[in-house]
């Protein structure tokens, strides 16, 4: 059996597992589905900027590679990728009241580690 890999969203999920995607998708298609899901959090879930700021981020991230390797124009929408998918996140800062700088300033939260508790010797 192959051995698949995957994108981990710490944090993201609306029911507090894990929320991952296919590392198999190419730049543009894992900024589609960042995209979406921001919409259906916000639509169906009013997430505010504390919960969204961390997928907004990662859009940020993809945002040159999209850039890059997606160049033309989408006969679909008439725009290249990158600049609809830069214009949806400037519309979402601009509503949540965030600046470029808190996305490439967030960091994710320090991981706390649970001590392992000893069991005595049995004598």
């Amino acid at each position: 059996m192959p051995k698949e890999r995957f994108i981990s969203f710490p944090d993201a999920s609306r029911d507090g597992t894990l929320l991952l995607g296919w590392a198999g998708w190419d730049h543009l298609q894992q900024a589609q589905a960042l995209t979406t899901y921001v919409t259906e959090r916000r639509e169906f879930d009013a997430w505010d900027a504390g919960k969204l700021t961390p997928l907004l981020a990662g859009l940020g991230e993809l945002l040159p590679w999209v850039a890059q390797w997606h160049p033309d124009i989408d006969p679909e929408f008439g725009v290249r990728p990158a600049d609809a998918y830069t214009g949806f996140l400037d519309e979402q800062l601009l509503q949540l009241g965030l600046a470029r700088d808190d996305l490439t300033g967030w960091r994710p939260p320090a991981r706390t580690t649970k001590k392992k508790t000893t069991k005595p010797a049995k004598t």
